[in-house]
């Protein structure tokens, strides 16, 4: 087995590697191809055209009139399709090409069938959300594959049922928040506050900077939508904003290293912060053992549904439906009862 690729290689194109040139005293990528033994082709410092490019190469070296295999179109997906999505999408689809690679390795694409897909799924019980997100990256394979010409076969996934995946209804209740919230630092502090606030997923809290803030308002593009909000600077958000930039860096939050903050480095912060605030109230571990940092997005779309509607929640989360608002509302409306039951004889006067 070859050597595991460097991090800065890991998602890039089959063969392909970037050195980093640092002579001119600002660094540059420079993409290589590897043709054979330590043969290689420049590929220049332009990502996209150096990933074009590689997909040539690797086109060309692919054996004519071989057996299509799963592994052949889905190494080709890596190449073609995953160096064009968002870094995240990126991350999680090559995890997923990992028990799918080695589920059908080498199948022949022609004689995978419904069945086999419904065995994968069993063999992934274990976990049933990534067993779903592995089901829907074979589908993309698939229609891949159809649209470059190795197969004309529909999909296998047609007619297999995913998991169901019970949506979280977990609401944080302000006694909770409040619980942790005592003994998190001023960072952790001013997270769930911003988080709270505008409503907005970890990733696009933690990658706000100074830039994103013009005219008296926050913008934002959501990470994972694209979706495009403009939120007003005013109350509590305008006094974290500015103490936070007070400091004139260009992003709000920093590790003590230097490095920005990542939702994995929020989630983990916080878990440590929940677990410490559980042993000291054991009485709401339950509660606190629930609450994870992405429940505040659940939360201040609830509340902003119960205070202002639907609708202002709907905008509040940058969602284009009330259907995928609904999934993030954790509590009904209060309803009054009727005033007087029709056992209460009238009164009558005298």
């Amino acid at each position: 087995m070859g050597r595991p690729r460097k991090p800065q290689n890991i998602n890039l194109p089959d063969n392909v590697y970037v050195r980093i040139d640092k002579r001119s005293g600002k660094p540059i990528k420079r993409y290589f191809y590897r043709l054979y033994g330590k043969t290689e082709k420049s590929l220049g410092t332009n990502f996209n055209l150096a990933c074009l490019e590689a997909i040539k190469l690797n086109l060309e070296k692919e054996p004519k009139g071989a057996v299509i295999t799963f592994n052949r179109v889905a190494n080709r997906y890596k190449d073609d399709i995953i160096p064009l999505k968002k870094p995240n999408t990126q991350k999680a689809n090559l995890n997923g090409l990992k028990p799918l690679l080695e589920f059908f390795n080498g199948a022949p694409l022609e004689q995978i069938k419904s069945s086999h897909i419904r065995q994968y799924l069993d063999w992934r019980k274990e976990t049933k959300a990534a067993a779903n997100n592995e089901y829907m990256l074979f589908h993309h394979i698939w229609q891949k594959a159809r649209e470059w010409g190795y197969t004309e076969k529909v999909c296998p996934t047609e007619g297999v049922s995913r998991y169901p995946i019970k949506q979280r209804e977990t609401y944080i209740d302000d006694t909770i928040f409040h619980l942790v919230y005592q003994y998190c630092n001023q960072d952790l502090k001013d997270l769930m506050d911003i988080a709270y606030l505008t409503g907005q997923r970890p990733i696009d809290v933690v990658n706000i900077r100074r830039s994103h803030i013009l005219n008296g308002y926050l913008h934002i593009v959501q990470e994972k939508t694209a979706a495009k909000l403009r939120i007003e600077i005013k109350g509590q958000l305008k006094t974290i904003l500015e103490r936070r930039l007070e400091d004139g860096k260009e992003y709000l939050f920093y590790t003590r290293l230097g490095s920005r903050f990542t939702p994995n480095y929020v989630s983990n912060a916080f878990a440590r912060v929940r677990e410490h605030t559980a042993q000291k109230h054991p009485e709401y571990a339950e509660a606190l053992n629930a609450f994870q940092f992405r429940d505040l997005r659940a939360k201040s779309g609830t509340d902003k549904a119960m205070l202002f509607g639907m609708n202002a929640a709907r905008e509040h989360l940058g969602h284009t439906t009330e259907k995928m608002t609904k999934t993030y509302i954790r509590l009904a409306p209060i309803i009054p009862p009727l005033e007087t039951s029709v056992s209460e004889p009238e009164k009558t006067g005298e």
